[in-house]
């Protein structure tokens, strides 16, 4: 008999070591709903796990949430508690905020104090008012202007197919042609990559010969400058009936003339260079070094349509 009454109170025991948690409060919290929450799911106090959901029935027009809570946590009067979506395979977890003085009232976290992750009657009243927003008859004119107008459309979207299978059809005929193309176009695309350091010397001498034209233009600025200076002052002091002096002063406008051409041609030939050396100098302006970047002459996409897998 006494072994008997051991089992017995041993067995009570490991029940209450499996019922009762040791080192936790019982608190409860009132929801609109479960919201999915299932009893064993994890309760969390700033993103650590805490206690766990025990028990979850309905009460009234709510839904009553018994919990367990570490001892350690103090809940007040103004805590809240959030049923949330732990996952996307549909698990959740009931986060507990601690707040306010005191103790919790009746250990119950009330309805105003809690949220849950949707309302399904907010849902509803949300997609009511949509669709009450919606002007049927509006809708229904538009539809059949709609059908009216493709109606009369069939013969010209059936030409434009037509004409996109053509296209391709020609594409497909000429696709050896395309194919030599798309070879030319990177053999010279290529060789352009290849001659790099003697695009970079061409570039280098035509900064010189911009130098040299720019100092040359500078100095047939001065030239004529002086020189119609000193043409003015012998106009004003010569007699213009001196026979021998008007040789002199028509040859010398002559020279003018000539400097004048000269100073047209050397500004032609700079403003067409100051281009080649702009680039040049964005070119090398990032180190000591040169960007030089040679451009496909054909879509990319194009191209590898036409060369496929070699692409």
């Amino acid at each position: 008999m006494a072994g008997v009454v051991a089992v017995v109170v041993m067995g009570l025991g490991v029940l209450a070591l499996s019922v009762i948690p040791f080192g936790q409060r019982h608190y409860s919290a009132m929801v609109e709903h479960s919201a999915g929450l299932r009893v064993g799911e994890e309760v969390q106090v700033a993103g650590v796990g805490l206690g766990e959901v025990r028990g979850i029935a309905l009460k009234g027009k709510a839904v009553k949430v018994d919990f367990t809570l570490d001892s350690s946590v103090r809940l007040g009067r103004d805590s809240s508690a959030a049923v949330k979506v732990a996952t996307l395979l549909g698990t959740h977890f009931l986060e507990v905020t601690p707040a306010g003085d005191g103790s919790l009232p009746d250990g119950t976290i009330p309805l105003a104090h809690t949220s849950v992750p949707y309302n399904l009657q907010d849902v509803v009243e949300g997609s009511t008012r949509t669709l009450d927003d919606i002007d049927g008859p509006k809708v229904a004119a538009s539809m059949q202007v709609l059908a009216d107008t493709l109606r009369d459309t069939p013969d010209e979207a059936r030409r434009a197919i037509d004409g996109v299978s053509r296209l391709s059809s020609v594409a497909a005929k000429r696709s050896d042609q395309m194919r030599r193309l798309l070879a030319g176009a990177r053999r010279v695309t290529g060789d352009l990559a290849d001659d790099n350091e003697e695009i970079l010397a061409l570039l280098k001498q035509s900064t010189l010969v911009l130098d040299e034209l720019t100092s040359r233009r500078e100095v047939i600025d001065r030239m004529l400058a002086d020189s119609t200076r000193l043409a003015t002052e012998v106009s004003g002091v010569l007699d213009d009936s001196d026979e021998e002096l008007e040789p002199l002063m028509r040859d010398f406008t002559t020279t003018l003339d000539a400097l004048k051409r000269q100073r047209t041609d050397i500004t032609a030939s700079v403003d067409g260079l100051s281009t080649m050396v702009t680039y040049f100098a964005n070119a090398t302006g990032n180190g000591p070094w040169m960007d030089l970047h040679v451009a496909s002459a054909l879509n990319d996409n194009l191209t590898c349509a036409v060369l496929g897998p070699t692409c």
